[in-house]
């Protein structure tokens, strides 16, 4: 797919570009990339940029400054800053001052795809975020497990006027109730066996800031209870004491569960619903938003290798077709596990379709050999339709080239030479 929108990537650190710019290039971005801030000012105002992603520190002109320039030039062009682990205090400033948002060198691509993600729906949801996260109402996000959840309740959280404040994070399907409340109340000294000195709690932790209560669906009716209260009150009793602490935050919850449903079967509070459902956000799952799947294939990809100290190899078609096939039940995070494996499983970092696990490649599997099975077909002549499958793709990929066909196919030359023999196919 080719995305007629253009990015723009500033920084000074020219093999960063270089990377960058080969994984958006390969995806079908209109990608530009730059190391001289004055000439990326002079690109947004002589053409039309949808994204800038830019470097904080750099000579000439710092990112801050850009920054400014650009919202000056093109208001509607959207700015993500990139920022080491030390300078954060200048990327939650340039936050308030129009950037999309700051992402932290040098983990910063899993969440930078997601938020170039050109898929309409993931448009949506930057739009939506960029309304509601300047104000203090309560967010729930809503949508299946591994689509980006957490990660929406990040940017909502940096683009808020609370971004300078803690953002603590609470997986209530992780803990047991007694564990739960102790973790989200804190506990005081002698409150239980165990407890040799007091805790704060996450309540008290993240006064002035966000609290995400990831998975809101799994408490308990009674610790449901003890929430509404915290929430109408703004105030609460650690564990095993008695003087009130006041707290003040702002509450985001996540759920892959259908909460309306949960309320009609009597398992989820209806006064607790209404009281965090006032902004819903639905995270769409990756089976509707397939055109990202190159992109996340490639980043993934990418990194894997690097991790591995593997060489790089282009992904083979019939890998992208089986990928984009494949319905993705476990979102993102699924795709990101099978690519990591088929890198672990690889030869020097080639990837093939036989390391895709089954469920995935088996309707792809199947309909390629479908189309060369009879009736009184047999196994070797599925197996053989299938093999002269593969290799006409390789060479229509590649331009009917032998020698990149064979590497497509990750085959020697002479062997390909031989299978098209077998196959009868004429080059």
């Amino acid at each position: 797919m080719i995305y007629t929108e253009k990015l723009l990537l500033v920084d000074d650190d020219r093999e960063l570009l270089k990377v960058y710019k080969q994984i958006f290039e390969i995806n079908g971005f209109n990608i530009e990339a730059v190391a001289d801030p004055t000439e990326a000012l002079k690109i947004v105002n002589n053409s039309k940029v949808a994204v800038v992603i830019s470097d904080i520190i750099m000579p000439k002109m710092d990112g801050m400054l850009l920054l400014e320039k650009i919202k000056e030039a093109s208001p509607v062009t959207e700015v993500i800053m990139l920022t080491a682990e030390g300078s954060v205090g200048g990327a939650v400033e340039a936050v308030h001052k129009g950037a999309f948002t700051y992402l932290v060198k040098p983990a910063i691509i899993d969440d930078l795809l997601r938020n170039v993600g050109n898929n309409m729906k993931i448009r949506e949801i930057r739009e939506k975020i960029s309304t509601v996260a300047p104000t203090d109402i309560f967010v729930i996000i809503t949508g299946e497990s591994g689509t980006g959840k957490e990660i929406a309740a990040n940017l909502i959280h940096n683009q808020s006027k609370r971004n300078q404040k803690p953002f603590i994070k609470v997986n209530c399907a992780a803990l047991t109730e007694s564990l739960l409340e102790s973790e989200l109340f804190g506990h005081e000294k002698g409150a239980f066996t165990g407890a040799e000195k007091a805790r704060h709690g996450r309540f008290e932790l993240a006064n002035h800031g966000t609290l995400l209560l990831d998975e809101i669906g799994e408490l308990s009716m009674n610790t449901q209870g003890k929430l509404l209260r915290v929430l109408q009150e703004k105030e609460f009793e650690r564990v095993g004491g008695s003087s009130t602490i006041k707290t003040d935050f702002r509450l985001i919850t996540s759920t892959n569960k259908d909460l309306i449903a949960a309320v009609e079967k009597g398992g989820f509070r209806q006064d607790l619903f209404y009281r965090i459902n006032v902004f819903q956000l639905d995270m769409p799952p990756l089976r509707e938003r397939k055109d990202d799947i190159p992109l996340l294939l490639e980043y993934f990809y990418e990194k894997s290798l690097i991790e591995m100290k593997k060489a790089k190899h282009p992904a083979p078609g019939e890998v992208m077709e089986a990928l984009q096939d494949y319905d993705w039940p476990g979102n993102v995070r699924e795709l990101k596990n099978i690519i990591e494996r088929m890198v672990v499983l690889s030869e020097d970092g080639k990837i093939r379709i036989e390391d895709i696990p089954e469920q995935v490649r088996t309707k792809k599997l199947w309909e390629i050999s479908n189309a060369y099975q009879g009736s009184d077909t047999t196994l070797a002549d599925a197996r053989g339709g299938f093999e002269r499958e593969f290799i006409l793709r390789a060479l229509d990929k590649t331009g009917w080239n032998i020698t990149k066909a064979a590497n497509e196919l990750g085959i020697a030359r002479k062997n390909l030479y031989r299978k098209m023999k077998e196959y009868k196919i004429q080059s």
